[in-house]
């Protein structure tokens, strides 16, 4: 059955978008705007909507989508799981006095999972973490982190990054989800969740619906219980080894703040995602939103690009995310950034490589910012 990227908008009262984010018709959503929805879906899913009363418009068939983009030369631009876990190493051992190279866990395949921590104090009590490639699709979303690390080690005699090292620990783990993104690499490029094998004969797990708080609450679209659905929650919470590790590296580090990198759409996210209601905590609401609108005031001085600062949950409700747990759990700053493009029509999940290093430009003010503020966050009383 063929597969089609749609433009989805709604055509009378009894069909609101919203609908469409809070039903369990396993779409797979990739933009979500005020008046339209952008989409991937099957030929029955698209008949399906405008039975209900909704316009579909076929922006493109996905064959000619992926012929547009994927090609080669966009490939060669972005790490394979080989070549990340290579460049780790490489930067770890030019740096051995303030890096060293982790591996957190092994993924469903048996693949590594790395983690460099940057940083002179061994026990230091200020730490900060990156992490990049829950979904496997977002390419972008390894080298953004990737860039941080070897700017923080290119960076390390120079300040104000030599006071960080000083003083806190930086940890970057690029990609969460090596299986995930191999497969993507070498069989289906638009591939997401990684590669559990499922009761039923289908494949995978959405690493960003598996973490412990508040999984499982919602049964909709973007937060699925259907295993080949493109959002899968997983069997139970923690399920999966890629994200039990993220779980016990930040357990065990005592983060003071947790910023994951996603693609695409060009948001700044902060809690929650399970629930439309905002954080209870004034203070913690306060100090999520005022880093949030700082992240993209310098993020937009860079190339005027514009990242819009929201709570998850405005852009759609998902349960089980990675940073609904990091704050529900530990109370920390916490916030997902997606990164370019803005739209399917300049790339959507499979951005040009010569877009890596612009984005990585403007991403690296705000980072440094979240940096700064977890590692100099004066101690609550």
């Amino acid at each position: 059955m063929a597969s089609l990227i749609a433009r989805v908008t709604s055509t009378s009262a009894r069909a609101p978008l919203v609908r469409l984010l809070t039903s369990a018709l396993g779409l797979d959503l990739w933009e979500v705007q005020p008046d339209f929805l952008v989409l991937q879906a099957d030929e029955f899913q698209a008949g399906r909507m405008e039975a209900m009363g909704y316009g579909v418009e076929q922006l493109q068939l996905t064959e000619s989508y992926l012929s547009a983009f994927a090609t080669a030369e966009a490939a060669a631009g972005y790490h394979t799981v080989a070549t990340l876990e290579q460049d780790l190493r490489r930067l770890a051992e030019q740096h051995p006095e303030i890096a060293e190279l982790h591996q957190i866990g092994r993924s469903v395949e048996g693949r590594p999972l790395w983690a460099l921590r940057i940083g002179e104090r061994r026990g230091s009590d200020r730490k900060v973490a990156f992490l990049g490639c829950h979904h496997a699709r977002e390419w972008i979303s390894v080298e953004v982190p990737y860039l941080l690390a070897e700017h923080l080690l290119d960076n390390s005699s120079t300040e104000p990054v030599r006071s960080w090292l000083q003083q806190g620990e930086v940890w970057v783990a690029p990609m969460v989800n090596p299986d995930g993104h191999e497969h993507s690499r070498t069989v289906n490029r638009l591939w997401r969740k990684n590669r559990r094998r499922n009761p039923g004969g289908s494949i995978g797990v959405d690493p960003n619906r598996n973490y412990g708080y508040m999984w499982g609450v919602l049964d909709i679209s973007t937060s699925s219980h259907v295993p080949s659905d493109e959002t899968y929650v997983g069997p139970r919470a923690f399920s999966e080894p890629e994200v039990r590790a993220v779980r016990d590296l930040v357990t065990r580090e005592h983060f003071g703040g947790v910023l994951s990198y996603h693609s695409y759409s060009q948001l700044i996210l902060y809690p929650w995602g399970y629930t439309s209601q905002p954080i209870e905590d004034e203070d913690d609401l306060a100090e999520m939103r005022g880093l949030a609108d700082g992240m993209e005031g310098l993020i937009r001085g860079v190339h005027g690009r514009t990242y819009t600062a929201q709570q998850a949950s405005e852009l759609y409700p998902t349960a089980g995310d990675t940073t609904d747990w990091t704050y529900g759990e530990f109370g920390i700053p916490s916030f997902t950034i997606e990164l370019r493009p803005a739209s399917a029509l300049d790339g959507g999940f499979i951005l040009p490589a010569d877009q890596i290093e612009p984005c990585w430009e403007e991403n690296r003010p705000a980072a440094l910012e979240f940096l700064r503020h977890v590692l100099e966050r004066p101690e609550r009383v």
